[in-house]
């Protein structure tokens, strides 16, 4: 049996990361301006470990007490959605 051709794909949307924020009490030491330039970068970027990374570091800067890798948990595990395409011949 051979075996399928698996594609993953992976999308995150600025809502998205806004209500990880609001839940998690991220990005309390920003201004408006700060946050949608974020939410910006959001919209552009693909939700890869590098630009997890960016926008987690971006949250750090604007928050109290966080570090980057429990952000970074938080976006994949609250804003990151996968999904897969499977073609079996």
């Amino acid at each position: 049996m051979k075996n399928p051709e698996i594609k993953e794909f992976k999308r995150w949307s600025e809502d998205a990361v806004r209500l990880a924020c609001i839940k998690n009490g991220l990005y309390t030491c920003g201004s408006s301006e700060d946050y949608e330039h974020m939410l910006s970068w959001v919209r552009r970027l693909y939700p890869d470990t590098e630009n997890l990374y960016f926008i987690a570091q971006d949250i750090v800067k604007h928050s109290d007490g966080e570090t980057i890798s429990n952000v970074m948990f938080i976006l994949a595990n609250q804003t990151v959605t996968t999904t897969f395409q499977v073609s079996e011949d």
